[in-house]
């Protein structure tokens, strides 16, 4: 046990002074489009009416809505694959340092306990997780029990949805968001280079049970297409961004084929179509 620890010390400091662009390649490889998906969070966060401020919530709900899981009304029901693998894009998508993990020719190597660490700031203490490996949508997570690893290839993966809170409420101990679920590949640049937002594909209801001064995913369920989504029109032109989206609310205008009424000479009225 002892040889093989020094012989991981000897290849991660062999490595040294490659590992920072090395770890960069990973990740970018592994998230696919994540510069893309970081713009679009940037775009709704400018799209949202500022006396609103979302960002904090779209951030925490990019890992999770990424993988697209299944509704479930309470954490102790949800899929515990699930909430591993969206425990570990957390991680993938943070802010950490190049010296942080391990890479080897076969991927990157993340320990179960930062795994864990992810998991309970995602989805509290009221369930433990249980690792095993992950499958998602064209790769695999696979889990070593024996050095309590998870091993994240490396393959480029396209998010299924990126998120865009849409509404807030409170209550006592919970948060309630509607959360649009935009299709991650389907963002575009207008001609000035702005993400323009395509369409929700459809939304969710989050609810966060606050805790102790924080707050944690309890449930994530479907719901109908909000009021508010309904009045916004639709991407008319290369040149529509995605702030416009929001301000160009439809109006009722008269028609043209309003009946109007005359006075003739004699005193009846005439009709005029």
């Amino acid at each position: 046990m002892a040889e093989n620890k020094n012989t991981a010390k000897k290849h991660k400091g062999t490595h040294k002074a490659a590992f920072p662009v090395g770890m960069l390649i990973i990740i970018l490889a592994v998230v696919g489009v994540v510069s893309i998906v970081v713009t679009a969070v940037k775009a709704i966060d400018k799209s949202i009416d500022k006396k609103t401020d979302y960002s904090e919530y779209n951030k925490l709900l990019t890992p999770v809505v990424l993988i697209d899981p299944d509704a479930f009304d309470d954490i102790t029901k949800a899929d515990m694959n699930q909430l591993i693998e969206i425990s570990i894009w957390s991680l993938l998508k943070s802010d950490v340092s190049p010296d942080t993990y391990v890479t080897t020719e076969n991927g990157l190597e993340i320990p179960k306990e930062d795994v864990e660490a992810a998991f309970v700031k995602l989805f509290g203490t009221e369930r433990q997780p249980t690792h095993a490996t992950v499958v998602g949508y064209g790769y695999e997570f696979a889990y070593d029990g024996t050095t309590g690893k998870y091993l994240i290839p490396l393959t480029g993966v396209v998010p299924i949805y990126t998120p865009k809170v849409i509404e807030k409420e409170e209550m006592a101990d919970t948060i309630v968001l509607t959360v649009a679920c935009l299709n991650a590949s389907a963002w575009e640049q207008n001609e000035n280079g702005e993400m323009v937002e395509p369409i929700p594909d459809k939304y969710i209801k989050v609810t966060l049970r606050i805790k102790d001064g924080a707050y944690y995913i309890s449930a994530i369920q479907n719901t109908t297409t909000p009021e508010i989504a309904t009045t916004v029109k639709p991407v008319e032109s290369e040149s529509t961004t995605s702030g416009e989206l929001i301000d160009n609310i439809e109006t009722t205008v008269p028609s043209s084929e309003t009946e109007t009424e005359s006075v003739t000479d004699d005193g009846t009225t005439q009709e005029d179509i």
